[in-house]
């Protein structure tokens, strides 16, 4: 797998082959019109795109962006796949693992909500992710859904 720069064609693949999960996740954060209106949504934002090696296929995309109800340094990271990123699991963990390193220089706090079933608690956990806070007060997790959360490391102060 390689990164790619976004493109509106590259968008539109990811979104209509979405893993069930991922599909779940997007309908009921964006409601009836989920597909054009996330689209809009990862448009305008930074976003990274995963293809695979052979074929130039786009299988993973993602990014973190600050909500404007979110203090300075917090921001909701989030990853959309299709069911191809089965084959592709190692090298994302590599390129993640990566990318929270230059995350960690931007937030101190990054967090979101998968849907219950999904199987990336998995690997969000091997990334350091937490899930001991289900319902953390002030935020709408929709019902069915899990909150997980990331603090970036401090040395020296319990790590």
């Amino acid at each position: 797998m390689y990164r790619a720069n976004k493109t509106e064609e590259d968008i539109k693949y990811i979104l209509d082959n979405l893993r069930h999960e991922d599909e779940i996740e997007c309908k009921t954060l964006f409601g009836e019109n989920w597909k054009e209106d996330a689209l809009k949504n990862i448009i305008n934002t930074e976003v990274t795109i995963g293809k695979t090696k052979d074929g130039d296929i786009p299988v993973v995309m993602g990014g973190v962006h600050q909500q404007e109800t979110d203090i300075e340094g917090v921001g909701t990271i989030w990853l959309l796949c299709t069911e191809d990123i089965k084959k592709h699991i190692v090298c994302l963990l590599k390129e993640l693992s990566y990318d929270l390193g230059k995350i960690d220089e931007k937030y101190w706090l990054t967090y979101n909500f998968i849907y219950g079933s999904s199987s990336s608690k998995k690997w969000l956990k091997k990334l350091g992710f937490k899930f001991d806070n289900p319902r953390p007060q002030g935020l709408n997790i929709p019902e069915g859904f899990e909150f997980f959360y990331r603090v970036r490391p401090v040395k020296g102060l319990g790590e």
